[in-house]
């Protein structure tokens, strides 16, 4: 169980108080539409729910992008209009974000962090949409724009938002 004032200092102390903007990395609907268990049996649908669950009382918002849905529809097989009726379905407040692309942003951030050029373009997008967090199952994908913005799993969201 993470140390709540441990956890205030990292994520900041407003991070308590107020609905978020959560850019959502596709891994996390992926692991719940597909209930996918990871190496360590680890019920990885059943946290993306609970995850949900908060996210809809919480009302935070969840920032989807084209990106998500290229991933998801690639996937999962799944389109837009399923998306959004299964974000529907949970009471999530899901905003499909129209981003512009800006591909000297997505490569400086590259350059500069050392990401993988998709890891920087979620990372472009979610800094563009004025995002709070990113939300994924690979946070250390995101470590290195740790200064940029901070990724949290669903399971800190569950422990501290």
């Amino acid at each position: 169980m993470p140390n709540p004032s441990v956890e205030i200092k990292r994520l900041g102390y407003s991070a308590f108080f107020m609905p978020k903007r959560l850019y959502l990395d596709s891994n996390v609907f992926i692991s719940f539409v597909r209930e996918e268990i990871d190496s360590a049996f680890n019920l990885r649908f059943l946290d993306s729910e609970n995850f949900f669950a908060v996210c809809k009382n919480k009302k935070h918002v969840l920032l989807i992008s084209n990106w998500f849905l290229s991933e998801v529809g690639k996937i999962a097989c799944l389109d837009k209009k399923a998306i959004s009726e299964e974000f529907e379905r949970h009471g999530v407040n899901a905003i499909f974000i129209q981003e512009k692309i800006d591909f000297s942003s997505v490569s400086r951030i590259a350059k500069q962090t050392g990401l993988h050029y998709a890891d920087a373009l979620h990372v472009s997008i979610a800094l563009e949409n004025k995002a709070d967090f990113i939300v994924t199952w690979n946070i250390r994908d995101f470590e290195k724009a740790s200064a940029l913005i901070k990724a949290v799993s669903p399971n800190e969201i569950l422990d501290t938002l």
